[in-house]
């Protein structure tokens, strides 16, 4: 992935599927400006657990958040008494997982200023002047004029 100096590339890596690199073109034109190169895997790791999040939740749909077990009982001669008897059901694991990517999404949100309360904490941060400086201008190094 090229830069461009020190600044982190707007190009999403090769190996995200194409949901990960989707979010990652998204991600870079909210957060991109304020980010360089050592600040990669916090991004990568981003858009990896929003794939993670969209594969967990698109197999939810598809097979629900738990299965039914069903067993064969069979005599000690092996012959078979029921072929079908219910057992219980089994959490699908797909549940797990979307509950670990949604907290990790959270986790690194905070960490990148996606969330309302980490954007309130850039905004505290002091400025060199006394014009009030927007959350726009702090993602793109707090200066608005372009110089």
């Amino acid at each position: 992935m090229a830069t461009n100096g020190n600044k982190l590339s707007t190009t999403p890596p090769k190996y995200l599927k194409a949901t990960g690199r989707s979010m990652w073109s998204r991600l870079m034109p909210l957060i991109g400006d304020s980010l360089l190169e050592n600040d990669r895997a916090l991004v990568e790791s981003y858009c990896f657990n929003y794939q993670l999040l969209r594969e967990a939740y698109n197999d939810i749909q598809e097979n629900g958040i738990q299965y039914a077990l069903y067993k064969i009982i069979m005599t000690p001669r092996g012959d078979v008494l029921d072929d079908h008897h219910f057992e219980g059901y089994k959490p699908n694991p797909a549940v797990k997982t979307l509950d670990a990517a949604t907290s990790k999404l959270d986790s690194l949100g905070k960490q990148l200023g996606l969330s309302p309360a980490s954007r309130a904490e850039l905004a505290k941060l002091p400025n060199n002047s006394d014009e009030d400086v927007s959350i726009t201008d702090l993602l793109n190094g707090g200066d608005s004029d372009g110089f």
